[in-house]
């Protein structure tokens, strides 16, 4: 994985995430890449939700359809399968030790499963009540970002870190007290995608 430079007053570099990612949307499966690097990203099995990195391999074929997307906020799995949230869209509203700080505007859900058909009753009763909270997650209102910069720490307790922190992964610097998303991050986590999704 690769750090891009943000230059940062004490001249370290700052782990940056991605800003804008391509959707691929193929029949079998999902590829999410780097709009600047099309060759970083990670592919999602449409049937089980099999997260797999790219590994230089790019995208193969020719999607249905490509959309812009500003972010993955994790993963979870219901009975009826795999689900991803996507940030769809987004407002910048200021700065924050000179890095730009946004809220989400939009989320949605996008389902990697073909298991509904084989549930039972109650399981797809069950995954009913599990997709109405997914919409609740979708439509919640601010939350804020920054692909730059941590925010969940303040000014005094991030001037005591080491500067080598700062060259992390924003989830490893981030304060989990404030972290959201961190049950929806940890299969990303797992599968090492620093660069595409955020706390």
């Amino acid at each position: 994985m690769e750090i891009e430079a943000a230059q940062s007053s004490n001249s370290t570099p700052n782990f940056k995430l991605f800003n804008r990612l391509n959707l691929h949307e193929f029949k079998d499966k999902y590829v999410i890449t780097a709009v600047d690097s099309p060759y970083q990203g990670f592919s999602v099995d449409r049937f089980h939700g099999q997260i797999e990195p790219l590994n230089g391999d790019g995208v193969l074929g020719t999607p249905v359809k490509i959309s812009t997307i500003y972010g993955v906020a994790g993963t979870i799995r219901l009975v009826s399968g795999a689900y991803i949230l996507l940030i769809t869209s987004y407002k910048e509203l200021g700065a924050y030790l000179g890095f730009p700080i946004f809220r989400v505007q939009s989320m949605k859900f996008v389902a990697c499963n073909k298991a509904v058909k084989r549930l039972t009753p109650q399981e797809k009763k069950d995954d009913a009540y599990h997709r109405n909270l997914l919409k609740v997650v979708e439509a919640t209102p601010g939350l804020y970002y920054s692909y730059d910069t941590d925010v969940t720490l303040n000014f005094q307790r991030r001037f005591g870190l080491a500067k080598e922190r700062m060259s992390k992964p924003i989830w490893k610097q981030a304060d989990p007290r404030y972290v959201w998303n961190r049950y929806l991050l940890e299969e990303l986590i797992e599968s090492k995608l620093d660069l595409v999704y955020f706390p």
